[in-house]
């Protein structure tokens, strides 16, 4: 009968470091869930990048650090 194809659900990689709960569905590698990136910290840029992950960049950004 040659090659037969079964869809599944099992995990895989679909190469990005901002996703998480990758896994196949209908013949593709899909994810359920973007990866948060926040350190909490008003001085840093945060963002993610597919190919390094989370990305804390320094801001000029004006803050309170609760002294007077």
């Amino acid at each position: 009968t040659g090659c037969v194809t079964t869809l599944n659900s099992a995990p895989c990689d679909d190469g990005s470091f901002c996703t998480l709960g990758d896994h196949c569905h209908l013949g593709e590698c899909i994810s359920t869930m973007s990866l948060v990136c926040d350190d909490k910290n008003p001085c840093t840029d945060d963002s993610c990048n597919p190919d390094a992950g989370c990305q804390f960049l320094s801001n000029q950004e004006a803050c309170d650090d609760g002294n007077a």
